[in-house]
């Protein structure tokens, strides 16, 4: 038992769908913020000097109409949506894209994924006892180190840029201005650079971490597994009930069309087959037909409903390639025909029936 209960097995894929549609998912936010962050990083660097001349622009406007500036109450409301605009217009394309990168990175990892299930409120979590817990679970421990590990290698990196870089940098003190910010802005780059990459590679090796962890995390037990193969497939007492219900009706819609049948001819017992014949019909049909089993039952139904029971074992064969409700072909109406005629002699029924039409082919046939 503690077999079956135990999660060893692989996630099913109706488990990862029922686990995807709860918005359980292997997605680390720190490969989103590195992405954005190294995305950003690259966007401002390249547009620097544009972005400053916006800026520029937008200070020295503002700074150009402060004594002019109405100070009422609705003079100070205007201010502040022009300026909101402003600040909009100049921020813009670098908030889109950093919603894109977002974006981007979300679905390089887990695609499309829309789930209400994180938004319903959970009691559980007010609970002090999981609340301790999950500050001292191995998940807070993970996330602890891995904060310690990028705040340390981010240090270490900008350290090491800053070190080499430090002769060039006495040396920026007797340059002028120009190349003194332009040296700046190259360490800068450099730093962010290394940063960000250092960022990236963290974030990749966190990326595997969660996927490893949520792998783990929708493991399942064999008897899940069979519980849940046991619902898709449907209840075995279901299934064998149904199959019960429709032998039941396939027999008695089976014992519907022996009750129209004239004879039936046989194999004895592996074949079947129930003929009937109506006086305008050219050629008499099979209605019934059945082997084995089926057989057995189609001869029962003709002995309680009295009809007359012929065996001729080649004759039944070749019948039973015959589609119900077809007639007989040419090749053997004699035959079906004799067997009529000669059932005829001891069954007063088909007798009548058959003396009602005797210019039918049938009727004339010689037993």
């Amino acid at each position: 038992m503690s077999d079956q209960g135990e999660k060893t097995e692989a996630a099913t894929p109706r488990r990862r769908q029922k686990a995807r549609e709860q918005g359980q998912v292997a997605k680390s936010t720190e490969l989103v913020s590195a992405i954005l962050l190294f995305g950003m990083f690259l966007l401002l660097f390249n547009r620097n000097h544009g972005l400053a001349a916006q800026f520029s622009a937008y200070f020295t406007d503002t700074a150009g109409k402060a004594w002019v500036t109405d100070l009422s109450h609705d003079g100070l409301r205007l201010l502040i949506r022009d300026n909101v605009v402003a600040l909009l217009k100049i921020l813009a394309p670098y908030l889109l894209a950093s919603m894109l990168l977002a974006l981007i990175a979300s679905l390089l990892q887990v695609g499309l994924v829309f789930s209400s299930e994180p938004l319903n409120p959970q009691l559980g979590r007010l609970n002090p006892l999981k609340g301790f817990q999950r500050i001292f679970s191995m998940k807070a421990l993970v996330d602890f180190l891995k904060n310690i590990l990028k705040l340390a290698a981010v240090g270490l990196v900008g350290f090491s840029v800053l070190y080499t870089a430090y002769p060039g940098i006495i040396v920026s003190v007797d340059r002028q201005p120009f190349d003194s910010v332009a040296f700046a802005t190259t360490i800068g780059f450099r730093i962010g650079m290394f940063c960000c990459g250092l960022l990236l590679v963290i974030a990749i090796l966190d990326y595997i971490y969660q996927k490893f962890e949520f792998e783990k995390s929708i493991k399942m037990s064999k008897q899940e597994i069979k519980e849940e193969y046991k619902n898709m497939e449907g209840d075995p007492q279901i299934k064998r009930r149904i199959r019960e219900m429709g032998r039941q009706y396939a027999m008695s819609s089976m014992q519907e069309q022996v009750q129209r049948a004239d004879a039936v001819i046989t194999n004895p017992t592996h074949y079947a087959v129930a003929v009937c014949y109506e006086m305008d019909w050219p050629a008499p049909k099979v209605v019934a037909k059945g082997v084995d089993y089926a057989a057995l039952r189609i001869i029962r139904y003709a002995e309680e409903l009295e009809i007359p029971v012929y065996q001729q074992p080649e004759l039944a064969r070749a019948l039973y390639n015959v589609d119900l409700e077809q007639y007989v072909p040419a090749n053997l109406f004699r035959a079906v025909a004799r067997v009529l005629a000669h059932l005829a002699r001891y069954d007063g029924k088909l007798r009548r029936k058959l003396g009602s039409g005797k210019g039918s082919p049938v009727a004339q046939a010689k037993p």
